[in-house]
């Protein structure tokens, strides 16, 4: 597979596009009033997801169609599931305001780093032509 350094570059990016609206959210929750903790419960889970989300990418590489998507899905699943739990836990022995805050930006952040990454799967997709099998052979 070969993909262009820019494009290689450009699917970089997106996969931190959620880091976009976490910095911004920074003012606006100190602006509003929300609490810093709120922001740095969300930052923090931000940065939990997006390295749990590389670890199961570097475990993707060089390995199967099929496996990629497994891992992904379990990816998906185990972030989602940490995540709330710990929202779930700060709601249930800490402060319910503060897991409401953390729960509303990380939901804006998720949002984002999922369609980041999807356009970075799209971007990195090669363009290569791939050769047609003749009718009655296996692909």
């Amino acid at each position: 597979m070969t993909v262009s350094p820019t494009r290689r570059r450009a699917a970089i990016a997106l996969r931190f596009a959620a880091v976009v609206p976490c910095l911004i959210a920074l003012p606006i929750f100190w602006a509003a009033g929300w609490g810093l903790a709120a922001w740095g419960l969300s930052a923090g889970l931000l940065a939990l997801n997006i390295a749990l989300a590389a670890a199961f990418d570097l475990a993707g590489r060089g390995r199967g169609q099929v496996t990629i998507v497994g891992l992904m899905g379990v990816s998906l699943l185990l972030r989602a599931w940490l995540t709330f739990g710990i929202l779930f836990a700060v709601a249930w022995w800490g402060d319910r305001q503060l897991a409401v805050a953390a729960a509303a930006a990380f939901l804006l952040y998720f949002t984002v780093d999922m369609v980041g990454r999807s356009v970075a799967h799209v971007v990195t997709k090669d363009d290569a032509p791939r050769p047609v099998a003749p009718a009655g052979e296996a692909a």
